[in-house]
């Protein structure tokens, strides 16, 4: 199921960020990659920003998340992450799929 996140969601949000990029550190540029990728300062300030994330539930947990941000006239969408355990099992594509619709 694809739900909107709450205020409740960041920590969980923060932990999935950091486990999937982790996955990535060595392929994210250098200059990029901070320890932890994102902070929870850093996450509370792309929401402050209109970044409103949504989660796709797997039983009591969030396997994935994905944030849209409105921009002028576009829809922009951001910070697509999902758990390393589920990845490769199709959730980035359908929650893409969903928001887009």
């Amino acid at each position: 199921m694809i739900r909107q996140c709450t205020d409740d969601d960041v920590p969980t949000i923060e932990q999935i960020v950091n486990q999937a990029a982790a996955r990535y550190h060595g392929v994210i540029p250098a200059d990029c990659w901070h320890e932890p990728y994102m902070d929870c300062a850093h996450l509370l300030a792309e929401i402050g920003a209109g970044v409103e994330f949504w989660g796709w539930q797997d039983g009591d947990s969030v396997a994935g998340v994905m944030g849209l941000q409105q921009v002028r006239d576009a829809t922009l969408i951001r910070h697509a992450y999902v758990r390393p355990e589920y990845q490769g099992k199709g959730i980035g594509t359908t929650v893409v799929l969903t928001l887009r619709s």
